[in-house]
């Protein structure tokens, strides 16, 4: 590799994988837009760090890696919980679902139609696939504790109800 550099906003990635560039650097959490809204808190900063390169079979290859701490609502008992977020990620760059098509189980593709790459919005992508869809504290912790006893829950709604066939089944034994 050789060098490493600061987060560049807009990049070639097929010369930055032809240059074997790294780029490390910080950002903070409020330049990712399609984030914002997740969030409870937008403060903090996501640690980056990027390696282009190209594999023996001359796939050229961005490997990532992404440290944040987000603050999301619990969906259970709607307080904020902290999301800690580590993420690996290997990417191939390619010019079309062609190219995807044929990649290595290995890689995800990303398609570059055009250069310069935006890249925030890949390392936003990546920050959005970490994001559990129904983000919820451990049961521990959460101020609403989950009923776990599904058993217990029937055998309460069975005494409440009273069987509707139960008038036909005192008849049936008085005849």
């Amino acid at each position: 590799m050789s060098g490493q550099q600061r987060l560049p906003l807009e990049i070639d990635p097929f010369l930055m994988a032809e240059m074997g560039r790294r780029f490390i650097g910080d950002v903070e959490l409020s330049v990712f837009k399609r984030v914002l809204p997740l969030l409870e808190s937008t403060s903090g900063n996501v640690d980056i760090e990027l390696v282009f390169g190209i594999d023996e079979g001359g796939i050229s290859y961005l490997n990532g890696k992404l440290k944040t701490m987000l603050v999301l609502s619990c969906q259970r008992c709607l307080t904020a919980m902290d999301f800690p977020v580590q993420n690996e990620f290997r990417l191939a760059i390619v010019r079309n679902n062609c190219e995807a098509e044929q990649l290595p189980e290995h890689y995800e593709p990303v398609i570059v139609e055009t250069t310069p790459m935006h890249m925030m919005d890949m390392i936003e992508d990546e920050i959005l696939l970490s994001i559990p869809h129904i983000p919820m504290h451990d049961e521990a912790l959460c101020l609403i504790k989950p009923f776990s006893d599904k058993d217990n829950l029937a055998e309460q709604q069975k005494e409440v109800r009273p069987n509707p066939f139960a008038v036909l089944e005192k008849l049936k034994k008085d005849h």
